[in-house]
């Protein structure tokens, strides 16, 4: 991707909480390990019931200006809004952890740095800008489902959607087989986020931030049981509240 900085650089709180997630934009498609025996979805922006509960192990690499970086990443899937995540690096070491309830509230605990922020909805927390899109959306964003739900000018053809979400944002896709196989995020006539699937890759990337995500999903199960709330440990300092969101 061209115009990305390859150099690999120390990441900061920032960098590793993007990475996992999302923060990109480019052309349609991404991921293959995600499908439901070529079923359609009744709604290409919703996840299957059969989706969750679930516990899901990805690989993920990350790059943009601040460098390049790999880890893994694993979703704790209790429903469509309620989830878990876990980033840690190659060594098994614990990068940072989010956790987002059925009410939409989120917690993010920095364990390089030893911070933590709470947040009383998802989509305020500014840590993960995510090219604006909500904290909620993570889980459809992975599993290779439209971000957000339509609110307007909903058309959908056989291989096609379009609509736009609540805050007048354009999306539309294409589906093979019945499954999503790309979007785009257009504003003013232009893309500025895209999700396409390369194999059994998943591609995310954010034009403007010059950010490109690719993840794989390695192991899939069922999820026994929630996990435990997350709670702050001792010592943890609080993000400042213009950061925290």
């Amino acid at each position: 991707m061209r115009g990305v900085v390859r150099r690999v650089r120390r990441c900061g709180p920032l960098l590793l909480l993007v990475l996992p997630w999302l923060s990109a934009c480019a052309s349609g498609g991404g991921l293959a390990a995600v499908g439901w025996s070529g079923r359609r979805p009744a709604e290409p922006w919703r996840l299957p019931p059969d989706a969750y509960p679930t516990q899901r192990l990805y690989r993920v690499k990350y790059d943009g200006p601040d460098g390049h970086a790999a880890f893994k990443l694993t979703l704790y899937l209790e429903d469509e809004h309620r989830f878990r995540m876990q980033a840690a690096d190659g060594l098994g070491r614990r990068l940072w952890e989010l956790d987002v309830d059925a009410l939409g509230d989120a917690l993010w605990l920095d364990h390089r740095n030893r911070r933590y922020c709470a947040a009383p909805g998802a989509s305020d927390l500014s840590l993960v800008p995510l090219a604006r899109l909500p904290l909620v959306s993570l889980p459809k964003l992975l599993l290779g489902q439209l971000p957000t739900s339509p609110a307007a000018d909903l058309r959908r053809g056989e291989d096609t959607v379009y609509y736009r979400d609540a805050r007048g944002r354009l999306w539309n896709g294409g589906l093979t087989d019945g499954r999503l196989a790309w979007w785009t995020q257009v504003e003013a006539g232009e893309a500025v986020t895209s999700w396409r699937r390369e194999g059994e890759d998943n591609v995310f990337v954010d034009r403007r931030g010059e950010q490109e995500l690719r993840w794989r999903e390695v192991v899939r199960e069922p999820l026994a049981a929630p996990p435990r709330p997350l709670e702050v440990p001792a010592k943890y300092v609080r993000f400042d509240e213009a950061s925290c969101g």
